[in-house]
């Protein structure tokens, strides 16, 4: 990414606690977050026309959980990268089986996040 683009992020997860402290992490990177309370939402937000860099991606969710909604993703031809943060350990698997790009478990720390920024090339 060059500096002078934004980072669009979509934060995925039913917990409204858990949104705002993955909020509170990317604004330190001056990244543009947009939020989803689950998995169809956030399909929702794609199939709107939104475009996004990368999403965090909860596991269990109403109405569509992470892995459904990340093979969705993947089957509408989406590229944008997903790493998969749950406390579910055994879902890993699942989840890069749908197409995440990395599985991270809870509670993510703010070093675990920028290694993966890093490795994405999203920041320095």
């Amino acid at each position: 990414m060059t500096s002078s683009q934004v980072v669009k992020v979509l934060i995925v997860d039913d917990d409204i606690f858990t949104r705002r402290i993955y909020r509170t992490m990317l604004f330190h990177f001056g990244f543009e977050i947009t939020e989803a309370e689950d998995g169809k939402k956030a399909i929702n937000h794609f199939l709107d026309g939104n475009e996004y860099d990368l999403v965090l991606m909860d596991k269990d969710m109403p109405k569509m959980n992470g892995v459904e909604a990340t093979r969705t993703l993947r089957g509408m031809g989406i590229p944008v990268k997903i790493i998969a943060i749950t406390g579910d350990e055994n879902s890993r698997g699942a989840f890069l089986d749908a197409g995440a790009d990395e599985f991270l478990l809870k509670p993510l720390s703010f070093p675990a996040l920028t290694d993966i920024l890093k490795a994405f090339n999203f920041v320095n």
